[in-house]
């Protein structure tokens, strides 16, 4: 009879999810529909009898929102995640279940969680609240009012995932695009100065400034980031919004001939993207 019970669950969550997706058309119904039901079904198949027995279904909605309508509140998410919530359980057991359902990773962790708790109003109507689950009494709360509504069907999990400091990092550098530290020397020059530890040439100027190469940068694209960043007045003691950067140098390192120990620079004009490109690898 438990498992009956477990089946009408899913159907009756199916059904929601089902609103849910077409409402709100987030995705293919039919892409949902078919993880939904290999989620749930890998829940009933994979639990014994005595497990059934002492555990109940529930719903995890990762990252999801409430909505208000005439019975309350009630979930959303892009997809939820079946769930065993036993019984009895305490708040660090749900908490470890639910890390391990969601697979989250070391930089991850559940920051909060919400459960949709069933009640009577004054019109003997049942309807939902959203209550959140901070500790052992609360978890206590969650299977009482499961165990008394066992009608409305199964649990359902609100959660948010939060990440790590190291974890954002990683995160905010994964979507950064890399660039290559450099220094601008407007309208300057270059020399050749006496020095011991390199030869060749040395760039000189005024206004000097610092400036980020994004990868893949191109010619045009480096010549309007140097414009950018360039000193704005009337030449020579800055650049005009109507002007253009007509000509780019690079100060290239390489070998001396003579000396392992001595380097030797080289001006090489940038004309064409493949040009910057070597300069940037």
């Amino acid at each position: 009879m438990r498992l009956y019970f477990l089946k009408k669950q899913t159907e009756a969550m199916l059904v929601k999810t089902i609103y849910i997706y077409e409402t709100q058309q987030h995705a293919k119904k039919s892409d949902v529909l078919s993880q939904f039901l290999q989620q749930s079904m890998a829940f009933l198949g994979e639990t014994s009898s005595q497990t059934i027995v002492n555990s109940s279904l529930g719903f995890i909605f990762p990252n999801g929102s409430s909505i208000h309508n005439d019975s309350g509140v009630y979930f959303q998410t892009f997809t939820p995640v079946a769930i065993q919530v036993p019984n009895p359980c305490d708040f660090a057991m749900l908490k470890t279940r639910m890390h391990n359902t969601l697979q989250l990773i070391d930089k991850q962790f559940l920051d909060e969680i919400y459960y949709r708790q069933s009640f009577i109003d004054t019109c003997n109507q049942i309807l939902f609240q959203c209550m959140q689950l901070k500790n052992d009494d609360d978890v206590n709360t969650l299977l009482m009012c499961n165990h008394q509504f066992s009608c409305v069907g199964s649990i359902e999990l609100l959660c948010t995932i939060g990440r790590t400091p190291n974890g954002i990092l990683n995160l905010l550098e994964g979507t950064m695009t890399p660039t290559h530290d450099a220094l601008q020397y407007y309208n300057g020059r270059w020399n050749m100065p006496h020095q011991n530890n390199f030869v060749g040439y040395a760039f000189i100027g005024k206004n000097l400034k610092k400036i980020d190469i994004p990868s893949g940068c191109t010619i045009d694209e480096l010549k309007d980031l140097i414009k950018q960043v360039a000193p704005q007045g009337i030449p020579l003691h800055g650049i005009h919004e109507s002007q253009m950067v007509r000509r780019l140098f690079f100060r290239q390192p390489g070998h001396f001939e003579y000396s392992d120990k001595v380097i030797k620079f080289e001006i090489i004009e940038l004309k064409t993207n493949n040009d910057v490109l070597k300069v940037l690898v």
